[in-house]
């Protein structure tokens, strides 16, 4: 039978232990807990999701960065961010190998024990670069988010190399 949980309980087991949604997936929840369902005032409007009210997805040719285009690049950026808050990329610059590479670390990390995604939990993480959680602020959001996240502040390659967790190289 699939657990439940209280929302003590859920924060606790997904927040501070590092169990994540992946740890409740795993454990075999069948619906979505209360806690994760957006206020119905703060959803997505369907009637605006219809093609003809829909806005195109931008495309943004990073290639653009490093010329003349520099400043109109960077503004199609920020305007996709402000409004849309979602675009594709293309002209990147990084090979097929590489984002398999990353899926790769990704999948190794989130499949460890939470015992061991725990060590970089925000707030306890022993790098200032590296955090795990779930939502960015859970104590304060009025719906969790469906999503577990290992980020890192990049600085440089040393730093990288140094901060980055071992499960992921």
């Amino acid at each position: 039978m699939a657990p439940t949980f209280d929302s003590v309980n859920l924060f606790d087991f997904v927040v501070k232990e590092g169990n994540g949604v992946k740890g409740m997936v795993d454990l075999g929840l069948s619906k979505v807990p209360d806690q994760y369902i957006q206020p119905t005032n703060e959803r997505i409007n369907k009637m605006n999701m219809e093609p003809a009210n829909m806005e195109p997805l931008p495309v943004i040719d990073l290639s653009g960065l490093n010329g003349p285009k520099h400043d109109q690049v960077a503004e199609s950026l920020i305007k996709a961010a402000e409004t849309l808050g979602f675009l594709q990329v293309i002209n990147h610059g990084l090979s097929i190998e590489l984002l398999e590479e990353l899926k790769d670390a990704a999948h190794q990390f989130f499949n460890q024990p939470a015992e061991k995604k725990s060590i970089y939990l925000k707030g306890i993480s022993p790098s200032p670069l590296v955090k795990y959680g779930t939502s960015f602020v859970p104590e304060k959001e009025k719906a969790l988010e469906w999503k577990d996240y290992i980020s890192m502040i990049y600085t440089n390659d040393d730093d990288a190399l140094k901060h980055w967790p071992d499960q992921c190289n």
